[in-house]
């Protein structure tokens, strides 16, 4: 068992030479995490686990210690981001191919080979990720499109919430035709990465604290030559929003920082004028949103609804706020 602090530069006691490692980012959920490893020891048992702990004040490294004695923990001098745990995870190991995911995900059979498979066959792919369903079975979404001008439109067309509701229905039926492709960004759940494009682009951007971090790595990647897929053939168990806390689990504050990750990536990757007009959009689709769901709440006391209303009340406020 080795306890690595990060101080500036990777110190590393002891470096595993494998062909595929397992980094779980992990804060402050012991019982995930220890699901998690079991998963992946029943799916992938030549795999080299590492475990980076972002100073979990639970027991977290303890459980670990005792349950897993063989496996590696790096504990974080802070609990920085997601984008940090990540970079110094890739960093503590020597693979070609590594799978960095939630603590919050359980494997199902093949879905490691199936992933690592993919990039093996493919060799200008730089990252992939699985189908990620709820504990119930249910579908969950994996990939998304980059924040841009076109995507507001979308949504705000609803374009999106027509063909997420059409998959939720069909699951897992609609999983039996469904292919590989190339998408916009991985979901940061579940990201299969090629050692080569990840160093390639510098690792992912530690400017991004909550969220957008995942959307900036795979935009990267894209611009780098490197190919950013989904792979539906692998499958996982993912607790949505289990893995950050009841903090992230979309209250305000999750909002806000949601919003400010938006921002930050559009700012970075685009004009001044586009930022403006990005940011216009957005207020638009959140206002006729939260009108809708009032709308609908005339004929309906959806709970459901009138929380979802709240939430794009408080979106369109904050973008607002952010003028």
């Amino acid at each position: 068992m080795c306890v690595l602090y990060w101080n500036n530069e990777c110190y590393i006691i002891d470096k595993y030479i494998r062909m595929v490692s397992i980094i779980i980012i992990s804060y402050n959920t012991s019982r995930l995490t220890i699901n998690c490893i079991r998963s992946i020891q029943k799916t992938y048992p030549n795999g080299e686990i590492v475990v980076v702990d972002n100073r979990s004040p639970d027991d977290t490294v303890r459980q670990i210690q005792q349950d897993f004695p063989s496996i590696r923990v790096v504990v974080t001098p802070e609990n920085k981001s997601y984008s940090n745990a990540v970079n110094i995870g890739m960093n503590a190991t020597t693979s070609e191919y590594s799978i960095v995911c939630n603590a919050d995900v359980e494997f199902f059979e093949d879905s490691i080979e199936r992933l690592v498979g993919y990039l093996q066959t493919h060799p200008r792919v730089g990252v992939c990720s699985p189908q990620q369903q709820y504990p119930d079975g249910s579908w969950q979404y994996s990939f998304g499109t980059l924040p841009s001008i076109s995507e507001s439109i979308k949504d705000m067309l609803l374009l999106y919430g027509v063909i997420d509701t059409l998959k939720r229905v069909f699951y897992p039926r609609y999983k039996s035709w469904d292919c590989p492709r190339k998408v916009g960004y991985c979901d940061g759940a579940v990201l299969a990465i090629r050692r080569e494009a990840f160093v390639g682009v510098g690792g992912f951007d530690e400017e991004f604290s909550f969220y957008a971090e995942e959307a900036d790595f795979c935009y990267r990647l894209r611009k780098a030559g490197w190919g950013v897929y989904f792979q539906p053939r692998a499958t996982v168990m993912h607790i949505r929003g289990a893995s950050s806390g009841a903090e992230m689990n979309m209250s305000e504050k999750a909002i806000q920082k949601l919003i400010a990750s938006k921002l930050q990536y559009v700012r970075k990757h685009s004009t001044s004028t586009n930022v403006n007009i990005f940011r216009s959009f957005e207020i638009l689709n959140c206002t006729w949103k939260k009108n809708l769901c009032r709308l609908l709440l005339m004929f309906s006391s959806s709970t459901k609804l009138r929380s979802k209303m709240k939430m794009f009340g408080l979106m369109e406020h904050y973008y607002k706020k952010s003028l």
